[in-house]
């Protein structure tokens, strides 16, 4: 959609530690609810998603409301124990914590992980949650999609749904000296972040079902409410940028050693299937050669003939 050059927002609200949280007033009601109910004994769970979309700012307003909530609880908030990456480390991280702890966990790596990796993730998730209550605390879910969720995550065990999303309007710009010197703006639609919808627990029950029917799609009308929040980090952006990046270049070294641990599990397994029809050592090498990037010594396929299971599959795809 387009509109307007956006208004500035309603509250800002300084920290304990010098920075600022921004966000708008009706999330500030929402928020000042999960504050007073916490010390009834209870604990909760926020999702916030990208609108199926990648670099909209989510993590952003995830860092704002943590920090905020933080500040009013009385618990600390900062890089290394309550922003996490890694499910596994925040579990970790939480069960050692003081009650009424926040925890961020963004899930960085959209693109870079597997549908089947993701699921795994969600379910480690959500055996958490089931047992962590007594704990107290508050979990922030940073996550690419909401209908990529598990449904008792996405419906049952979650507390709201925050759903950030950029807004575009239209503008006039000179893009180039010529263009100034003879006066000829260019229609532009420019894009902008900061901008959230509202789910409460009904409502993203309702989006969920629907959505899972409608090609994923954010229905709009369903949110409670709209607001805005800040580009800014209530923490120390150097130090969160760098955890990020020192996470995302593990990730990658991580999957790239996966992708080559499968290949290489795959040239075991057809040679020894090779093996077992009946083909020779040299008949195996000269295959290998023309089916995998990485040929072999007959040596080496006398190790891996010698040190290999029993049965070997049915069938393998070069």
């Amino acid at each position: 959609m387009t509109s307007k050059e956006p208004a500035p927002f309603g509250y800002i609200h300084k920290l304990k530690n010098g920075k600022v949280a921004k966000f708008d007033n009706k999330l500030k009601d929402v928020l000042n609810s999960i504050v007073y109910n916490i010390n009834n004994d209870w604990d909760f769970v926020i999702i916030i998603t990208g609108n199926g979309m990648v670099r909209t700012g989510k993590s952003v307003l995830g860092l704002n409301v943590g920090a905020w909530l933080a500040d009013q609880l009385g618990t600390d908030f900062d890089v290394k124990n309550n922003i996490c990456f890694d499910s596994q480390i925040m579990i970790d991280n939480a069960q050692k914590a003081p009650k009424h702890s926040v925890f961020v966990y963004d899930e960085a790596r959209e693109g870079l992980a597997t549908s089947k990796r993701f699921s795994v993730l969600q379910q480690d998730l959500v055996d958490f949650f089931n047992e962590c209550g007594q704990l107290n605390h508050i979990f922030i879910l940073i996550l690419p999609d909401f209908f990529e969720l598990q449904r008792d995550l996405a419906t049952h065990r979650s507390e709201f749904l925050l759903n950030v999303y950029r807004q575009e309007y239209n503008t006039e710009k000179y893009l180039t000296r010529r263009d100034a010197e003879f006066d000829i703006k260019r229609p532009l639609t420019k894009f902008n972040r900061g901008y959230f919808e509202f789910y409460s627990r009904k409502r993203k029950q309702i989006l969920y079902f629907e959505g899972k029917k409608n090609c994923r799609i954010y229905n709009p009308r369903l949110a409670v409410f709209r607001g805005k929040y800040g580009n800014n980090y209530p923490i120390d952006e150097a130090e969160y940028k760098k955890k990020k990046k020192d996470m995302l270049e593990r990730f990658k070294d991580r999957h790239k050693k996966a992708e080559e641990e499968n290949k290489n599990r795959d040239r075991d397994n057809y040679i020894r299937l090779r093996k077992s029809e009946g083909a020779t050592v040299k008949q195996i090498e000269d295959e290998l050669g023309r089916y995998f990037k990485k040929g072999l010594k007959k040596t080496q396929i006398y190790d891996i003939l010698a040190t290999g299971p029993d049965s070997v599959p049915d069938s393998v795809q070069p």
